[in-house]
């Protein structure tokens, strides 16, 4: 990453999850892009895969993660992974980064996409963050490690209060999406990150 980009996120909405979404999406914001996410598209009854695709092209990168392998099996993670390669084939203008909580398992769990390494977050908020900040190769310079995680500690805080307001267990709701996206660049700019 170098300059603004809207970046797809492709996420497992899973509760162990939720800490490292929250990271996902302050890191991303406190480096100056801005997170996309299938929250954004309402139901209308016609289905969302034709929207979902329409978002993943909208924006010119997308992470993925597949750190949730096991039972009961998720296909929408690769799914849409998957409609991401088939946009990057046919235009070449679409980043793709994969994340994973584990070394080496996307070789046996996804060959074909072999020969390139996934970040490996290992579940941990800070290491995520860790791994975006190898992504990016901006100027001015990029906040500090220690800078970038305090952010996203802050942020978690305020997705649990947020939380706690609407009564929900889960960030994984649209007004949650969106209010969590807002606080991100709220804090981002409080701290000089970004320009307001």
């Amino acid at each position: 990453m170098n300059v603004v980009k809207s970046v797809f996120l492709n996420v497992p909405f899973d509760p162990r999850f939720q800490p490292l979404f929250v990271t996902l999406v302050g890191t991303l914001v406190v480096l100056g892009q801005k997170p996309r996410c299938v929250l954004e598209i309402t139901e209308t009854g016609q289905g969302r895969l034709e929207r979902i695709f329409q978002l993943v092209g909208s924006c010119e990168m997308s992470i993925h993660d597949l750190s949730r392998v096991g039972t009961p099996v998720r296909f929408n993670m690769p799914f849409e992974l998957g409609l991401a390669c088939s946009l990057a084939l046919s235009n070449r203008k679409h980043e793709i980064v994969v994340m994973d909580s584990e070394p080496y398992r996307l070789d046996q769990t996804l060959s074909d996409y072999k020969g390139r390494d996934p970040l490996i977050h290992r579940n941990s908020c800070d290491e995520l963050v860790s791994c975006l900040l190898d992504l990016v190769s901006i100027s001015p310079p990029l906040p500090s490690p220690s800078a970038a995680r305090s952010l996203a500690k802050e942020l978690r805080a305020t997705a649990r209060e947020l939380c706690r307001e609407m009564k929900t267990p889960s960030v994984f709701r649209p007004s949650l999406y969106k209010a969590i996206v807002a606080a991100a660049a709220e804090i981002a700019v409080s701290r000089g990150f970004i320009a307001p």
